[in-house]
């Protein structure tokens, strides 16, 4: 499995056409993605990074997938470094229905809490808060040895903007 970057606008359709609350990519607004795509090039999965605010060293995020098996322990690592690490963040925040218990089963595993929640926040589904802080990341098993520089590089910022021109597909190990 490879990372693709620097396909913010592509991976957040992909994303966003699996997600039934989205209309398309431009819900998210300005974001930054991370696409998964298996070694012959199949799309798998992808995590879509939006609503940064950088004062509050925030940001909220969004998966989808089309494969059971899309990640690994070390494609989560690099994909969490890119909030945590690169920009700075003290929290992920994650919205989900209420009735999608699969989502939220998801979010579980990687040691998302429940915060709240907004009611009829998807018309007449109630919305689900979770937040990620950087503390309990870093405790989470799936932070657990984590090296420094093994992270993203290149990329884009949440506000759009490229921080590198060229596609980038960087090779993970399993």
């Amino acid at each position: 499995m490879r990372l693709v970057l620097d396909q913010s606008c592509g991976v957040a359709a992909w994303v966003a056409a699996r997600i039934p609350q989205m209309q398309g990519a431009d819900d998210f607004g300005p974001c930054a993605a991370i696409g998964i795509v298996a070694g012959d090039g199949r799309a798998l999965g992808g995590v879509v990074f939006s609503n940064w605010q950088p004062r509050f060293r925030s940001i909220e995020v969004s998966f989808a997938s089309d494969s059971a098996r899309w990640l690994t322990r070390g494609l989560i690592r690099r994909i969490l470094a890119y909030p945590f690490d690169q920009l700075g963040c003290a929290r992920l925040t994650a919205i989900t229905p209420r009735k999608a218990r699969a989502a939220r089963a998801f979010l579980d595993r990687f040691g998302f809490k429940r915060e709240g929640v907004i009611r009829r926040g998807f018309g007449d589904d109630d919305a689900i808060v979770s937040g990620l802080l950087k503390r309990e990341w870093e405790r989470s098993r799936w932070a657990a040895d984590q090296r420094p520089g093994s992270g993203l590089s290149g990329g884009s910022t949440p506000s759009g903007r490229a921080t590198s021109a060229t596609f980038r597909v960087i090779d993970t190990v399993s």
